[in-house]
């Protein structure tokens, strides 16, 4: 029984060292290093109903003494009933032992420590995590470690005049979150951070953080992934393995050039019209998406328009170069060389095994990397088949490559051959060996060219 008053009395104290930082740490109990920074926009109103946002965030677990050692950061942000600003402070804690949902707590007794301060009346507790607002309001039970935290969150509601807890969504532009995060970094910058795509380390001031999921990584990995996936027309995922969130420019920013900046607005606007509206500048060296209800008409003719970046005039109802004294039909045929010309186009393209996107009519040359092809145009398909892509397409496309087919063939008799008990000579499989067709005596000189192998599929 003793030993449990001790333990309840140190916790109290460490709990309430973090909040007023008036009663320091027993001896003993380990330490916490504590950072805070706060600022005040105007004077408190008796007669105002103030709302109180909290968030208490953790990161960077490490293991000592069997205990998890995190860096922590709150936020709190104290607002008038219009949500302007009254009060807002941030605090880092670094070798905390401690977990989230005390984290939040602790947050909560801080803001409610602040407003009791700065003599706020009135306060309505603003809760984003439906389990912290379930425990506060006693309709959840609280961990046990957790029940003199909330003590402590009764006893300060009690000194206010008076006080709600309703349950809000999580807003990005949260004051307490930016505060929280703010927090955090700070608390991070103690020590260089490894990254975990290139493994380099570095300080936190040099790390991109993703506001949506907290991940972060260096400027050089984030700047590297945005410029491969707007090429490859995918707006830039979260690079950690496995999450899915995006990266927004807001936050990318700072560290890719106006090129890429260019790019990402560009590819916002693309996403934006329908698949049904695009349509692309027929001209060559621009090849612009625009949307048709968007362009602009010339002169009295409906079929004619002008592409918004190159300014050239092109007909929207046969999508080549305006032709102003023919119909299309006429142009059609008069320009039938042209027709001949995508024929050879098509044969050359079948020839250097090139593939157009069924969607936009592209035409796409792989060079190098995956048969997951990711046209401008946002459609998706397998530069083996032209067939759209799907999560397992690779196992079921028809179209495998011989060289694979070899070398499945040729694992599949060196494992016969090694399980042969007659043979008494051991064979070891050579990857690097290739078959001189001139000394197999026994080949039937069978050979396939590319137009075979094409008439074969068809």
């Amino acid at each position: 029984m003793e030993n449990h008053v001790i333990n309840c009395i140190s916790k109290k104290r460490r709990m309430d060292y973090a909040v007023t930082k008036d009663i320091p740490n027993r001896k003993g109990e380990g330490s916490s290093k504590v950072g805070q920074s706060t600022f005040e926009t105007q004077s408190c109103v008796d007669n105002v109903v103030y709302k109180l946002y909290f968030k208490g965030l953790v990161s960077g677990e490490t293991a000592t003494d069997k205990k998890a050692i995190v860096k922590v950061g709150f936020g709190v942000a104290i607002c008038d009933e219009a949500d302007n600003l009254f009060y807002g402070m941030n605090k880092s804690l670094y070798e905390a032992v401690i977990n989230r949902e005390e984290a939040d707590i602790l947050a909560l007794i801080t803001g409610l420590y602040e407003s009791i301060h700065r003599g706020v009346k009135n306060v309505v507790i603003c809760c984003d995590d439906r389990q912290i607002y379930q425990t506060i309001i006693g309709r959840e039970k609280p961990q046990q470690k957790n029940v003199h935290l909330l003590e402590e969150v009764q006893r300060l509601r009690g000194r206010l005049a008076s006080t709600g807890t309703v349950l809000v969504a999580t807003r990005d532009d949260n004051f307490a979150l930016r505060l929280a995060i703010d927090a955090l970094v700070k608390a991070t910058q103690e020590k260089p951070l490894t990254c975990s795509i290139c493994s380099d380390k570095t300080d936190a001031e040099h790390m991109l953080l993703n506001d949506k999921c907290l991940h972060r990584h260096c400027f050089s990995c984030v700047k590297q992934q945005v410029k491969v996936k707007l090429r490859s027309g995918i707006v830039p995922p979260c690079l950690e393995d496995g999450c899915k969130s995006e990266l927004t420019l807001e936050s990318c920013s700072m560290v890719l050039t106006p090129k890429l900046i260019e790019m990402w607005k560009r590819k916002m606007e693309e996403d934006l019209i329908p698949d049904a509206e695009k349509i692309y500048c027929p001209y060559r060296s621009c090849s612009m998406l625009m949307s048709k209800t968007e362009l602009s008409r010339e002169a009295e003719q409906s079929n004619v328009r002008a592409c918004i970046k190159c300014s050239e005039l092109f007909c929207i109802d046969c999508k080549v170069p305006w032709h102003s004294d023919l119909s299309c039909a006429d142009y059609k045929r008069i320009h039938s060389e042209r027709l001949v010309n995508d024929m050879m186009l098509k044969v050359l393209a079948n020839d250097q095994m090139w593939r157009q996107c069924s969607e936009c009519k592209h035409m796409i040359e792989l060079t190098e990397g995956c048969n997951h092809i990711t046209c401008r145009c946002g459609y998706e398909f397998c530069y083996r088949c032209g067939h759209k892509w799907t999560k397992y397409h690779h196992y079921s496309c028809q179209l495998m490559d011989n060289r694979e087919d070899e070398e499945d063939y040729n694992l599949h008799v060196d494992a016969e051959v090694n399980n042969d008990d007659d043979d008494d000579e051991d064979y070891v499989f050579d990857e690097d060996y290739e078959e001189d067709d001139d000394d197999d005596d026994d080949d039937d000189g069978t050979t396939y060219s590319l137009e075979d192998f094409r008439r074969e599929i068809s």
